[in-house]
């Protein structure tokens, strides 16, 4: 018969199942619509060649997406970035598309009106892909509850 021994504390609670840990203040991933209300660790934040401040971030999390696709690209990778620095979640999962994504945000810097027909953005579609993905939790992090 395997035994059952639950340890918490202030700082974290851990379950042991015989040979199972199961952390349960592991870290989250959260949407760009959460950190467009919520409290950023990073007074600043690169995003391809151009560093923006939180209040810039806001409004480009916030700004519509249906027509210049690097307001949707630039938002997704917000999120991710606050995600990993200030979560502290993994990023295995999402590095290459982090890389992608600012590469191609120096090429087109968030405003530049590119088109989702667009040769352009179909060259960045799969990394913008991935990082809807990681930030909705369904990649190597869960999503936080809200």
């Amino acid at each position: 018969m395997k035994t059952m021994k639950i340890l918490t504390s202030a700082a974290f609670a851990v379950v042991l199942l015989g040979m199972s840990t199961i952390t349960a203040n592991a870290a989250c991933v959260s949407t760009a619509g959460y950190w467009a209300n919520h409290a950023w660790c990073l007074q600043t934040l690169q995003l391809g060649c151009l560093t923006y401040t939180q209040a810039q971030g806001i409004v480009i999390i916030n700004n519509s997406t249906s027509g210049d696709k690097t307001y949707s690209l630039a938002a997704q990778l917000i999120a991710a970035k606050l995600n990993i620095n200030c979560a502290g979640a993994d990023s295995s999962c999402v590095a290459s598309a982090i890389s992608s994504a600012d590469a191609w945000l120096c090429d087109h810097p968030v405003g530049s009106n590119v088109d989702s027909n667009s040769a352009a953005w179909k060259q960045v579609k799969a990394a913008y892909n991935t990082l809807t993905d990681y930030n909705e939790g369904r990649l190597c992090v869960p999503k936080c509850r809200s």
